[in-house]
């Protein structure tokens, strides 16, 4: 009996011991030349001024309007704000949001501030409640839509329409869809992004809106290019970020595909993390070491690239001295400020430079 046991214990090692060189000797995109180089336009990494912690209840940046910016929590119908000014207060709200939908959503839900409104994006239903403060009297709205969640979703600067990457299930790829609320009209842009009937999921990114010109860009994770387009959803311009990955590494298990259940193969190597656009500027989470990066600087700091959306033109990287161990769960710039909502707290930023 304790000859099986030493035998199996033996064999067990023996396994453990194949998968860690495996993962160690396995090839690596940061462990050799990628291809590229960075420019840096600071030569220290740039040090928060002041950071809110989450205490797992800050779930997203909802936007800012009005002087404040704004922060969705794991209760939808509570909201934070603050000025995020050094040694400013933080102050919590209510929304009103009927308990059929907040029991309904459960924690599948993000929020956007536009003009005093609050857009609760409950993208498992699908549906979407245009809400205001409770006790102030704003009448909303609520509107649900054809099966199929959406990944993302943001309102247009005229407070109407609303931009989703949506499901069709039809399909079984993801759509960039124009809604309103009133149904009143329906846009679904074809020829965007590519189609792999994957359930969107090789061709996931970021989706932003630049409120000073009205665009949207849309970053991908698994590649190295984005592409612009504006609210009737025509092509604007496409470009590329530094890296060299301009095919997708995604790979996608056709397990559960039958079903409509889209899950990854394996690992991937994502090349873009969050992202995010402001005034023209779009900021980009590094993913991959360019061949010029400190070894030690890059795996202890989280990398910005940042490019000129007008000419798709590479401007500089910055350095940020978060925790290395803090999770980038989103990017949100404003004026002179760059918000990074990490695991662990949300750092405020100053980037004049």
């Amino acid at each position: 009996m304790k000859k099986r046991i030493y035998y199996l214990s033996s064999l067990l090692l023996a396994a453990f011991l194949i998968v860690v060189i495996l993962v160690y000797t396995a090839s690596s995109p940061n462990k050799q030349p990628n291809g590229f180089r960075r420019s840096y336009l600071l030569t220290t990494p740039l040090t928060p001024y002041m950071a809110i912690p989450t205490h797992d209840r800050i779930l997203d940046i909802a936007g800012f309007d009005d002087s404040t910016f704004y922060f969705s929590t794991t209760d939808p119908a509570t909201m934070f704000s603050s000025s995020m000014k050094a040694g400013s207060r933080i102050d919590t709200f209510q929304i009103a949001l009927r308990q059929s939908l907040k029991d309904s959503m459960g924690s599948y839900f993000f929020t956007e501030v536009n003009q005093g409104q609050f857009f609760v994006y409950a993208y498992n239903i699908p549906a979407i409640n245009k809400t205001g403060r409770t006790g102030l009297g704003t009448s909303g709205a609520y509107a649900t839509f054809p099966a199929g969640g959406f990944s993302q979703a943001h309102v247009l600067r005229n407070g109407k329409h609303i931009m989703l990457r949506k499901l069709d299930l039809k399909e079984k790829d993801q759509f960039f869809t124009r809604v309103t609320l009133d149904s009143d009209s329906t846009l679904t842009g074809n020829g965007l992004s590519a189609i792999r009937r994957d359930g969107g999921m090789s061709t996931d990114g970021s989706l932003n809106y630049d409120k000073t010109s009205g665009l949207f860009t849309y970053v991908y994770y698994y590649s190295n290019q984005y592409f612009t387009f504006d609210s009737a959803m025509h092509l604007i311009s496409e470009g590329t970020t530094i890296d060299t990955f301009t095919v997708s590494r995604f790979n996608i298990s056709t397990t559960m595909a039958g079903k409509n259940v889209y899950m990854n193969q394996g690992p991937d190597q994502m090349v873009n993390g969050f992202s995010c656009v402001y005034n023209g500027v779009m900021y980009v989470q590094a993913k991959l070491k360019a061949d010029n990066d400190d070894d030690r600087l890059f795996h202890e700091h989280r990398v910005i690239d940042q490019y000129d959306l007008h000419t798709n033109k590479y401007l500089g990287s910055i350095y940020l001295n978060i925790p290395v161990s803090a999770r980038i769960n989103q990017l949100f710039v404003y004026d002179d400020k760059l918000l990074v909502h990490c695991t662990d707290s949300v750092y405020a930023i100053k980037i004049r430079y």
